[in-house]
């Protein structure tokens, strides 16, 4: 069936499916921390090693206390100079008594993760990293299976619980447990109110609802500079916490997908849909359901008559149609297979490459809230080029040309980074990394757009029968 028939009938961007994508929208913020949280609740503020001079000969037994001894106190270590009658020696020692940290409580001030433990805070950002990759491959199949709304809501309050539960534990252990988690019910919860929302408007629209789309992301991303800034004088568990409180209003949805209603059968629900959305688009509904109606037996008709003659290029048309098929299929098939690991490579880079600059933002020179922010307002030109080229050159084209723009940018800042000498070269290496920013998040944008849309709505996560393509 057509479902995109319906949807022009209705309005390509009716009253019913504005506000519901519109809603969807101010679902975001929640579901864009859990990865660029940790830039505010897991950066390592000022510190040294902590030391007393009462305890010397506990730590360094050679040490004779009639000598002149100077402790010069670091941040991973002590030196001890000594004055042995004229002459000055030096010793290092790790610390053993813990830090001295200045300024807000983090989770490296709270937990040691400096030093030789500093690896441990980026473990917790490569834990939920796994969690998504697990939520990614989990999730999807389920909303297919069971409805968008359900694995949404469901996603949604196992996200929001693990962010205060994460606020409240005092084991690291739980904390990475909890992100880990949190990664992975983001993504279900995430990818969930995605196809929803792309699924509420004809193929000819999704182009620009992806850019109003993208727009939101940004918008929500950078939120959490603000609420990091307001809480920047208390401990980073109140960040946690209120990034856990943000969106609470998200379970008022009650929003529906046609598409998903028709593909699994429940043709009195979509009709209960169409009656509802025509009514708010102050439609006549009488003629959307003859049309409905129409375009539902034109379907079984086609059906009928590939099941009684196969297609000659594609035997097993009419069977599979009606077969439910699984993600094992994208292995089945040579062309299907190509596709889809290129786009999942393009995913991992673009993942890899947008969450990256925007972590080591809080390692930049300046104030952090403000560079967090700016990382975040620069992919709204990356938007307009997008709008502008979407239509107009295809997915390929222009995700190819973000790809370039970013890739470029990036290794030129690489070099940059490594040879400039002069303030005006290391300002220009800074302009190309924001190149390299807005570059990969339109690049983001396009394959965002474009990988649901070679996979059929039954599967999107179910792949089209082999002789679509």
């Amino acid at each position: 069936m057509d479902v995109d028939n319906i949807l022009r009938s209705l309005g390509n961007y009716g009253r019913y499916q504005v506000l519901q994508f519109a809603y969807n929208l101010f679902c975001l913020p929640i579901l864009t921390y859990p990865v660029v949280i940790y830039v505010f609740v897991g950066y390592i503020p000022d510190f040294k090693c902590k030391f007393s001079d009462k305890h010397v000969t506990n730590y360094y037994a050679d040490i004779n206390t009639s000598y002149n001894v100077t402790i010069h106190s670091r941040q991973c270590d002590v030196i001890f100079e000594t004055n042995r009658s004229g002459v000055l020696t030096q010793e290092t020692i790790p610390c053993r008594d813990g830090y001295d940290f200045f300024g807000q409580e983090t989770t490296a001030s709270e937990w040691n993760l400096v030093c030789g433990a500093e690896g441990l805070g980026s473990m917790s950002t490569t834990m939920l990293v796994i969690g998504q990759m697990i939520g990614a491959a989990l999730f999807p199949a389920l909303a297919d299976k069971y409805g968008r709304l359900l694995i949404f809501y469901t996603n949604f309050i196992a996200m929001a619980l693990c962010y205060v539960l994460a606020a409240f534990v005092p084991w690291f252990s739980a904390f990475v447990i909890l992100r880990l988690l949190m990664g992975a019910f983001g993504q279900g919860a995430g990818m969930s109110l995605s196809t929803l929302g792309l699924e509420i408007f004809p193929a000819e629209s999704r182009g620009f609802t992806v850019s109003v789309g993208s727009v939101a992301w940004s918008l929500s991303i950078t939120s959490i500079s603000l609420v990091a800034y307001l809480l920047r004088n208390v401990s980073w568990r109140y960040t946690m916490l209120a990034a856990g409180i943000i969106g609470s209003h998200s379970l008022a949805s009650r929003w529906y997908s046609l598409r998903w209603l028709v593909a699994n059968g429940k043709y009195e629900e979509a009709k209960q849909w169409i009656k509802q959305a025509a009514k708010w688009n102050k439609i006549d509904p009488s003629t959307i359901i003859d049309e409905f109606d129409s375009e539902l037996q034109r379907s079984e008709l086609q059906v009928l008559v590939d099941v009684s003659e196969p297609d000659t290029n594609c035997e097993q048309t009419g069977k599979r149609r009606k077969e439910k098929l699984s993600i094992l299929d994208i292995f089945r098939h040579k062309h299907i297979l190509v596709t889809s690991v290129i786009v999942w490579i393009i995913w991992f880079v673009n993942s890899i490459t947008y969450y990256g600059l925007f972590l080591i933002s809080g390692t930049m020179s300046g104030n952090m809230y403000l560079n967090f922010f700016l990382n975040g307002m620069v992919e709204l030109p990356g938007i307009f080029l997008y709008l502008f080229t979407i239509n107009r050159y295809g997915r390929k084209k222009t995700c190819v040309m973000f790809h370039a723009i970013a890739g470029i940018s990036l290794s030129m800042t690489a070099v940059l980074n490594f040879t400039a000498g002069t303030p005006a070269l290391k300002g220009f290496a800074s302009a190309l990394s924001f190149a390299g920013k807005f570059g990969i998040s339109g690049s983001f944008m396009t394959i965002f757009l474009y990988t649901p849309e070679i996979y059929p709505t039954n599967l999107r996560y179910e792949i089209f029968p082999i002789c679509k393509f």
